[in-house]
């Protein structure tokens, strides 16, 4: 009598390896799906305008000080997607999915994940994991910013400031031309108010389109403004963002050092490229407290 045998092909198993990947750094809850889609599909829209038609407006398409401009902006295009690429393939927990599940000196039970969690560890509800020093859940890929990926984070949100800057000087540079008499004290609504601006035929469906670049260009560099500006603040302080609405103390380190133990060794030059190594001073199951550094530094 013969007997069957299942054989499973090498193929088999890579894709099922490549859809578990998939379903790791893919979204799945509706705001992450949302501010994803924006950062992957409406930001690139945004991009190819201004490199299209806004600089054309003043510059010819691959002259001389086009080229220049366009690989400047392409360079920190480039820096925010592939720091936003780290920031989800490497996760907040690195190389610890699963957390170490021991009593040590500081570890304190989680009801939500039945196991311990380490000192600066707070369970994430979106994504149910127990992050490493969890700072905040980014929408803009579904993931978790924490001990393993805050300086792609940090990164990301520098240079995309950065490339906005100008962007934003364009874009208003582009509405005074197509506004008649320029933007002024007198119209200055319809800029804050285009949609009716343009209903009552104030303006054109031409100049209604060129106030909505401004005001999404502008809008983005506000928001990446916003985000620099909470990264600062929380690192200048020792804290993530959970501790300071905690009022945690206990990490203050003094501003360099804080920045050395969340963005690791060689933080000065993480917003270059995501590709220089900066290791991290401590594995995230534990880290040093205030007491410990200045008890250290009076011994040196």
């Amino acid at each position: 009598m013969k007997t069957m045998q299942l054989v499973y092909s090498p193929d088999e198993d890579g894709n099922v390896e490549l859809k578990k990947k998939l379903q790791r750094i893919m979204p799945t809850q509706i705001q992450d799906i949302i501010a994803t889609t924006i950062l992957l599909l409406i930001l690139p829209i945004g991009f190819s305008i201004h490199y299209l038609y806004v600089l054309p407006t003043w510059y010819p398409v691959m002259g001389e000080a086009w080229v220049i401009r366009a690989v400047a902006i392409g360079l920190g295009i480039f820096n925010v997607y592939t720091n936003w690429f780290f920031m989800v393939k490497t996760g907040p927990n690195g190389k610890h999915s699963m957390l170490p599940n021991v009593v040590k000196p500081g570890f304190k039970h989680c009801h939500s994940c039945h196991s311990m969690s380490p000192p600066r560890a707070h369970h994430c509800p979106v994504c149910d994991v127990c992050v490493l020093r969890r700072d905040h859940h980014c929408s803009f890929g579904g993931v978790c910013v924490g001990h393993f990926n805050q300086r792609y984070f940090v990164a990301a949100v520098i240079n995309l400031f950065l490339l906005t800057m100008p962007l934003v000087s364009y874009a208003w540079s582009l509405l005074n031309l197509k506004l008649a008499g320029g933007v002024s004290v007198g119209n200055i609504w319809q800029v804050m108010l285009p949609h009716l601006a343009w209903t009552f035929g104030f303006i054109s469906f031409n100049q209604f389109a060129h106030v909505l670049l401004f005001v999404f260009t502008f809008t983005t560099s506000l928001f990446a403004f916003y985000l620099v500006t909470a990264q600062v603040f929380c690192l200048f302080k020792g804290q993530t963002r959970i501790e300071f609405l905690m009022e945690v103390h206990a990490y203050q380190l003094g501003f360099v050092e804080n920045l050395r133990q969340a963005l690791g060794s060689r933080w000065p030059f993480i917003a270059i490229s995501c590709f220089i190594p900066s290791p991290l001073p401590t594995d995230g199951l534990s880290f040093v407290t205030r007491e410990m550094f200045n008890l250290h530094t009076k011994d040196l």
